[in-house]
C-alpha cells in the first residue's frame, strides 16, 4: 500500500514539475517573440548615429530633432529585394497620399561592400522622387546592434523630439496593412475632403496598400 501511494505521489510530482516546465517554456516564448517585434515602446528614446549619404556627406540622428512633425526611421538590407519594395512601396504612399504635415523620411541601409549596383539603385529611388527622402548608409552591424534590428524592414515613427511614437517590425502582410492604416490617420492628406473617399481631409491608404 506505501508502495502504491509512493508511486501515485511521484506521478503526481512529476505531472506538477512537467506543467510548470511548460509553463515556463511557453511564457520564455511569448517574452520573446514580444521584445522581437516591439524593441520600442511608444515613448521611448532611440540611440544617436552618426552615417554617411550616398554622396559622402555626414548625418547624425539629432540633427532631426525638432525639424518636423514626422520621422520615418526605416531600417533595410541592401541586398533584400523585399526590403527595397517595401521601402518603394513607402515612398509612392507619400507620393500620392501628399500629406500636410512636415515629414522626413532616412532609409538606414546595412551597407554591402563594394557593390556599386545597389548603391546606383538606392541612389535612384532617393533622386527619382520629390519627397523628403535620404538614403544613409551602415558600414557596418553597429548601427542595427544599437537599435536591436532582428527583422528587416523596421519602421520606426518618431516624434519631433525623436522619441518613438510607433514601432513596425518585419512588415508582414498583415502588419503592412496595419501600418499604412495607421500612416493614412495619422497624416492629414493634401487632397481634402473632395478627394474620393476622403473624409475630413483624411484618406485610406492608395489602392493595392
Amino acid at each position: 500500500m506505501s508502495n502504491s501511494k509512493n508511486s501515485i505521489k511521484f506521478k503526481l510530482n512529476k505531472s506538477h514539475m512537467l506543467t510548470i516546465f511548460l509553463i515556463i517554456t511557453i511564457s520564455c516564448i511569448l517574452f520573446t517573440g514580444t521584445s522581437v517585434l516591439a524593441q520600442f515602446k511608444s515613448g521611448s528614446a532611440v540611440p544617436d548615429f552618426e552615417l554617411e549619404d550616398l554622396d559622402g556627406n555626414i548625418y547624425q540622428l539629432n540633427q532631426f530633432y525638432n525639424k518636423q512633425d514626422h520621422l520615418l526611421l526605416c531600417f533595410v538590407k541592401a541586398d533584400d529585394s523585399a526590403s527595397i519594395d517595401k521601402l518603394k512601396d513607402l515612398v509612392t504612399f507619400f507620393e500620392d497620399y501628399q500629406p500636410r504635415e512636415n515629414y522626413q523620411i532616412v532609409a538606414v541601409v546595412e551597407e554591402v561592400q563594394d557593390n556599386q549596383n545597389l548603391r546606383d539603385d538606392y541612389l535612384s529611388l532617393q533622386t527619382s522622387t520629390e519627397i523628403p527622402f535620404l538614403v544613409l548608409l551602415s558600414e557596418n552591424d553597429q548601427t542595427m546592434d544599437n537599435f536591436q534590428i532582428r527583422n528587416y524592414p523596421t519602421i520606426l515613427l518618431l516624434r519631433p523630439d525623436l522619441k518613438v511614437r510607433r514601432e513596425f517590425s518585419g512588415l508582414s502582410s498583415r502588419q503592412e496593412r496595419s501600418f499604412y492604416q495607421y500612416l493614412s490617420f495619422t497624416f492629414t492628406s493634401q487632397k481634402g475632403s473632395s478627394a474620393s473617399g476622403c473624409e475630413g481631409g483624411v484618406c485610406p491608404p492608395p489602392e493595392g496598400f
